[in-house]
Formats: structure tokens, C-alpha cells, sequence
């Protein structure tokens, strides 16, 4: 039995309900849809017929344990309050620890109680990439998610962290065997200097190379390009990497390659782009002084401008390799930070067919927090409004079309 399977199975049987888990099996890119029933607290809350709206909840970056953590708050916080019960809860990476030395192990199944003890496990299901801080889950790596899944009119596919991290296979072959000689020596983790080789530098353990879908932004984007030319639809994909593509820690060299990829890919589909793992000091917006509220400042402290939330025909300069170096481009996709559960907000986001055309031609970004931050009426310093609805053009163009 899939391993995914059998933990969620196990989340399921503490809260007497049973799952049918629609994750990707090793022989085709989707397994067959078995739909989970609505519960009765769902149609209570108004949850619309499938086809007509479908929405799912991301954050990334959890970091604590146990009561410490922010994420069971903001999931009964959206509980309480979306419009559209979440059918999926997608998560960023990085669930718990601070530093290499710091981090503890954990296992996914803490994960699952805290997402099941606010929804209910036949509605929703769960999904968790792979950050920089993971190695230490017992369960190992076959418990995170990669590659694409297909969801209610819609698709996800996650992105593991060396699939940005590293440009090609060439520098992640060498990254291991960098970090491997150098422990053989005795060097410590703290130790390591090279700037060129991320994975080595961050002593970080490569578990991910595992991955059916690429061990590097070469290998991995053409496995995310093949899958996309196989569909025979255009809806839309939601895209979840715990690091981001803009240029600002420079740990993410394969930026550019993914950001060709996608580019490419949103010809046909409506991509949306999320992204976690820079919540570091470098990433605060450029004037957060006039916030009163000392919650939200921080939070703000923590957020880059304007790349918090970035739709088609914005500009981002993208981090490329260390030959490259950083390219400004011009998006045709949407790219937004999927909210920080360390800080206490995640974000809605929802599917809508406002036409009744029978594909969803309108999204909705709706953040949420614990606290007064969920009482925030601007997404980041971008300039749009929470909640921020737009149109999805290639859904309209193909509506046109018809």
C-alpha cells in the first residue's frame, strides 16, 4: 500500500471516517477520481455543486510542533468563515525547525491531525511538498507529494526542493558528491564554503533526488512540460514550489528554467504559482511604519514587495543560474506567496464558473489569519484588495472560441 495512503488512512480511523486518497500512482500520470461525500456541516455552509466553484487552502512554512504551531488556528479560521469549504489543503514545506542543528523529527501523521481535526476526511484531502528543512520526517520521502495531481476542474503539481535549488542534474550530482567527500573528511555542515553548490553548502541531505519527476530544474521542468502537453484540456494548474523563482537569496538556480516552463505551459493553461521559504529578513517590504497593529508589522516585515502577489503582465526579476544571473522578465502566469503559517495566515483560493460555461473562468485569492490579521483588507503592499478576484484569459478565450 502506498505509504501517502496508509498514513492518511491512519489520520481517517482516528477520526472514524474512511478516505479514498486520489494521489498519482507510478503507472499513469492520474489514477482514477473517486469523489468524497459532502458532509452535512458542508452543505450548511453553502457549498456549491461541482463544476460551479471548488476551492483549496495553501501556506507553507509551519516550523513549530505540537501547540506551538499556527496552522490548526488559520484552518478553523477559514473553517469558520470561506465561503467554498476547502476540498484540498496544499502545503509549502518546511514543517518544523529553525536551523540544521535545530530541527526535530517529526512525523506527517502530526500533519494530518491537525488539518483533520478542523475538516472532515472524506471532503478534503491533504497534500505536503517537500522544503529545506524535511529530511528529518520519520516517514521519509515517499510521504510528500510531487508531480501532478488532479483535482475538481483543476490540477496541482508540486515542485521538491532541489527541483529549484539545483539548475541541472549535472550541479546536483555534484553537490552530492561534494557533500559526501567533505563528511567523509569530517567537515561539519557549518563548514561548507561553496557558493556554486547549494545543496552542499546547506549540508542539506538530497533525499529528493529520489523523485520520478527530476533531481534538478533540467530534468524536473521537462517531466512538468511533458505531463502539461499530454492533457487534452486547458483548465487550470496550480503550481506549489517551497522556493520561490524571484531573486533575492540566490538559492534558487533553476529559477529561470522553471520560469520557461511555466511560461510555456500558460499559453494553453491558467497557471498559478505559489511559493514559501523566504521568510527571512531580506524578504521585508520596503516601508511597513505605518502599520499600527505590531502583528501586522511584523508580518509585513517578513514579506517581500511586490512579489507577495504578482498576476499576468506584472514584472519579476528572476533568479537564473551563477552564469546568468538574475533576468528581469515579464509574467504571464500568477505568482503568489502561499501565506506563512509561522506567522499565522494562509491563503483561499477558489474556482469559479460565473458563466455556467462548464470551466472555471474567474479565481479568487482570499487571505487568511489568526488574530487581527484576519481583518487585513490588502494582500501584502501589492495594491490588491483581500480578497482579489480575477478572470482566468485562457479559460475566456477558449469560452470565446466555443
Amino acid at each position: 500500500m502506498d505509504r501517502r495512503k496508509f498514513l492518511k488512512a491512519s489520520a481517517t480511523a482516528l477520526a472514524g471516517a474512511t478516505i479514498g486518497l486520489t494521489s498519482c500512482d507510478e503507472e499513469s500520470f492520474f489514477p482514477e477520481i473517486i469523489p468524497g461525500k459532502r458532509s452535512k456541516r458542508d452543505e450548511d455552509k453553502g457549498y456549491q455543486a461541482q463544476g460551479k466553484s471548488s476551492s483549496l487552502f495553501v501556506a507553507s512554512d509551519r516550523h513549530e510542533m505540537g501547540e506551538g504551531n499556527n496552522l490548526p488556528a488559520i484552518l478553523k479560521e477559514v473553517s469558520d468563515k470561506a465561503e467554498v469549504p476547502p476540498q484540498v489543503v496544499l502545503l509549502g514545506g518546511d514543517y518544523v525547525g529553525g536551523g540544521r542543528i535545530m530541527t526535530p523529527e517529526f512525523p506527517i501523521q502530526d500533519l494530518y491531525d491537525e488539518i483533520y481535526s478542523v475538516f472532515n476526511p472524506p471532503t478534503c484531502d491533504a497534500l505536503f511538498t517537500y522544503g529545506s528543512h524535511d529530511n528529518c520526517c520519520t516517514d521519509g520521502y515517499s510521504a510528500f507529494f510531487s508531480g501532478p495531481h488532479r483535482c475538481d476542474g483543476y490540477y496541482i503539481y508540486g515542485i521538491t526542493y532541489v527541483q529549484m535549488v539545483c539548475a541541472t542534474d549535472a550541479d546536483t550530482n555534484a553537490a552530492i558528491a561534494l557533500r559526501s567527500q567533505r563528511l567523509l573528511m569530517g567537515t561539519a555542515f557549518e563548514e561548507f564554503k561553496d557558493d556554486d553548490i547549494l545543496i552542499a553548502q546547506n549540508g542539506y541531505n538530497a533525499i529528493d533526488i529520489a523523485d520520478r519527476f527530476g533531481k534538478s530544474a533540467e530534468s524536473a521542468s521537462a517531466s512538468f512540460l511533458e505531463w502539461a502537453n499530454s492533457l487534452s484540456d486547458n483548465a487550470p494548474i496550480v503550481v506549489m514550489s517551497h522556493v520561490p523563482l524571484h531573486a533575492n537569496r540566490h538559492d534558487n538556480y533553476g529559477g529561470l528554467i522553471w520560469f520557461e516552463a511555466l511560461s510555456k505551459v500558460a499559453e494553453k493553461h491558467d497557471i498559478i504559482f505559489l511559493w514559501g521559504h523566504n521568510h527571512t529578513i531580506e524578504e521585508k517590504a520596503k516601508d511597513y511604519t505605518d502599520r499600527e497593529d505590531a502583528k501586522l508589522m511584523d508580518r509585513f516585515f517578513y514579506l517581500l514587495t511586490p512579489a507577495d502577489m504578482l498576476t499576468p503582465g506584472d514584472h519579476i526579476d528572476i533568479q537564473g543560474d551563477a552564469q546568468t544571473g538574475v533576468v528581469s522578465k515579464r509574467i504571464n502566469f500568477t505568482y503568489a506567496n502561499a501565506g506563512y503559517i509561522k506567522l499565522g495566515y494562509g491563503t483561499v483560493i477558489t474556482f469559479s464558473d460565473s458563466h455556467s460555461s462548464g470551466s472555471y473562468d474567474q479565481v479568487t485569492f482570499h487571505r487568511y489569519g489568526i488574530d487581527s490579521i484576519s481583518t487585513e483588507t490588502e494582500i501584502g503592499f501589492t495594491g490588491k484588495k483581500n480578497p482579489y478576484t480575477y478572470s482566468l484569459t485562457v479559460a475566456q478565450k477558449n469560452n470565446r472560441v466555443r
